[in-house]
């Protein structure tokens, strides 16, 4: 525990406190013997004098003590410590946390302040401190050179050099006081060791080189937290998997408080640590603490409404009725919180009570379906009402349809409800765009224009050929990888690290290690093999087994619209001519044909766009996603036509840069 006694107010600090009423009664002290108003400032202004220079002197006293130079402001910040005047186990300054957990509650804290290094008697440990909280290696490095003593040196909550390098992740640092021998299980004042916060910061170069050192892993802090406690903390799920596969952890350990990793993950609000421990039953969702408290009582106390569904998912309703040691259930925790959070959790909970215990949350399925339908309905209702009209049907249309694009087009890539769906409507817009000109084409067109038999023929192809295309598009496997098509010289997150290859390739949606061009989609949630990008359009990746496909596809639905918007306008120079006082009742008779050559052009310019931009990264052998810059520099133009022709005859390209090509 913190010694907070010389932290206490002095005498003559009362006035930072209440500055104002503290110097409005000294002058009146002064004034009750009728002294002038310009002598009682005198006398105030010497008074206040004499007290700053005491303060001064007592500062210049304290900073000659080495373990006194260490300002202690960041404390409960930074470790897991109590303030002497809060509940048991509430850390100080997060009201909104557990009173019953520990400064575990909050995330990893910022970096500590520059005081909070280690200072060491020795003449030359000023300039090793300054050095270490610039984060200076070289100058750290000559310093050791000289004396390695301050390596043992303990500063603020006894830390260690080495525990403030593993502390702000700083690799360069951390190796250079392990290779002078800095002591990998020192314990700080809270018991915790470096190797607790190399897993809490998740720099696994730094793990992996203190557990070859002989760190001790298996160490635990006052508190009864292990690395992997520490780990969940700061939220690096590529850490925990390597403390995984370590083998010398359980998912079911407790600390002293009997909490498990899962309500770790759940008092810091992390949705990804929180979904791979319930994956696979890491975790038990169902484990109390030594308050009867299970993850779904913490997360409903946190106002964590997204957690609370996942909770659901695994465990059904039944996790709602719940109750801990209290008699109290998540629903009365959530109706004690009074921000927004926990009033929409407890709308949530209360609305989710009312069902059978034995069921669980169900899709939206009728909203999903309802933002399928909704442009191709909402469009053929402006169409049908502005032609009851009449001459106003033109300005209808033009509005109408201006509404319905800021309506669309400003969706976002998922649905607004809790389980955040992806939002079908933008396949919705262009299926219901395709089949409003088609019916247009069959229905008004051709038979203005007829006999066109050959334009009929065409037309009919072109739709058969883009249907089919799409069907393709909407049903094939875009690509996705299995395990099995792992990269096999790295299985495991420890063979990633001992080869030195960025921990950022393991997946940890999918938890398999990531070859090179493969990405994963979080709305299809799936790693793709040569991921290109995922199109809203027709909510599906471009990857590999599709790109080919893709390119095509565009360039049939530019040819479609081009076609169609050339036999539109054609039928209505045949029909009204291009008079200029025929053009404006043109406008208001004819705003379905008008309206369908409008959009179909602009949608044929963002596909002219779209096609530009594949074929540019086709021709560097690049992917949109990983779009080579410094290959396109050195590419020849014949070499770039020689890899378009190449990838449109073959579906060849990639093959020199991502294993399996297109």
């Amino acid at each position: 525990m913190w010694n907070f006694a010389r932290f206490k107010k002095k005498p003559y600090e009362a006035e930072s406190a209440n500055c104002h009423k503290t110097r409005c009664k000294k002058i009146s002290e002064v004034s009750s013997f009728e002294t002038p108003l310009s002598q009682t400032f005198d006398i105030f202004k010497t008074r206040f004098r004499k007290r700053e220079g005491r303060e001064r002197e007592r500062e210049r006293e304290r900073i000659k003590k080495p373990a006194d130079r260490l300002t202690c402001f960041a404390r409960n910040k930074i470790l897991q410590t109590q303030c002497p005047d809060s509940p048991a186990g509430f850390p100080c300054g997060r009201g909104r946390a557990d009173p019953r957990f520990g400064a575990e509650a909050g995330v990893w804290p910022p970096s500590p302040p520059g005081d909070m290094l280690p200072v060491a008697p020795q003449p030359h440990a000023a300039g090793f401190a300054e050095a270490l909280q610039r984060g200076d290696a070289e100058a750290c490095a000559r310093w050791l050179h000289r004396d390695r003593a301050p390596l043992s040196a303990r500063g603020w909550n006894g830390f260690t050099p080495l525990h403030h390098a593993t502390y702000r992740g700083n690799k360069q640092l951390a190796f250079l006081f392990i290779d002078h021998g800095a002591d990998l299980n020192v314990p700080s004042d809270a018991g915790e060791t470096p190797f607790h916060f190399a897993c809490r910061r998740g720099q696994l170069h730094i793990i992996h080189r203190m557990v070859k050192e002989g760190a001790n892993v298996l160490a635990l802090d006052d508190q009864g937290k292990s690395a992997l406690h520490h780990a969940v903390c700061g939220g690096s799920i590529a850490t925990i998997r390597y403390l995984e596969e370590m083998g010398r952890f359980s998912f079911r350990d407790t600390d002293k408080l009997q909490l498990t990793p899962l309500h770790m993950a759940t008092i810091t609000g992390n949705d990804n640590v929180v979904k791979y421990l319930l994956r696979e039953a890491r975790c038990p969702a169902t484990a109390t603490d030594a308050l009867g408290m299970t993850p779904m009582h913490t997360a409903a106390h946190t106002g964590a409404s997204t957690i609370c569904l996942l909770f659901m998912r695994v465990g059904g309703f039944s996790v709602l009725h719940v109750r801990n040691k209290d008699g109290r259930t998540p629903i009365d925790l959530a109706n004690q919180g009074s921000t927004y959070r926990h009033k929409e959790t407890a709308k949530l909970l209360n609305k989710f009570s009312k069902k059978p215990q034995n069921r669980k949350p169900e899709e939206p399925i009728g909203l999903y379906y309802g933002s399928l339908l909704f442009p191709g309905i909402s469009s053929s209702l402006v169409f049908l009402l502005a032609s009851y009209f009449g001459n106003y049907g033109g300005i209808f249309s033009a509005l109408s349809f201006a509404f319905l694009a800021k309506t669309v087009f400003f969706q976002y890539h998922r649905t607004s409800t809790l389980s955040r769906l992806p939002n079908p409507i933008y396949l919705g817009t262009f299926a219901s765009g395709i089949f409003h000109s088609l019916y247009c084409f069959y229905s008004k067109i051709l038979p203005e224009l007829w006999p066109a038999s050959l334009l009929l023929f065409a037309m009919t192809g072109l739709a058969s050929l883009l249907l089919w295309m799409l069907k393709e598009l909407l049903t094939r496997d875009p690509g996705r990888m299995e395990k099995s098509d792992c990269e096999p010289t790295y299985s495991t997150v420890t063979e990633l690290v001992e080869a030195n290859q960025n921990p950022s390739s393991f997946c940890i949606y999918c938890e398999i290690i990531q070859p090179e061009g493969a990405k994963h989609c979080k709305l299809c949630e799936s790693c793709m093999v040569n991921f290109d990008h995922h199109c809203l359009f027709l909510m599906t990746c471009v990857a590999k087994s599709n790109r080919r496909l893709f390119v095509f596809f565009i360039m049939e639905v530019l040819l479609t619209h081009l076609v169609f918007a050339a036999s539109a306008l054609y039928s209505l120079w045949l029909r009204y001519g291009l008079e200029l006082e025929v053009v404006s009742a043109v406008l208001e008779v004819e705003a379905w044909v008008l309206g369908l050559v409008l959009m179909n052009l602009a949608t044929a310019v963002w596909e002219m766009v779209l096609l530009k931009d594949q074929l540019d990264t086709i021709s560097i052998c690049s992917t949109t996603t990983f779009r080579d810059k410094t290959g396109a520099a050195s590419c020849t133009w014949e070499r770039r036509c020689k890899n378009v022709f190449s990838f449109l005859l073959a579906g060849k390209g990639l093959q020199n840069k991502f294993r399996g090509g297109f």
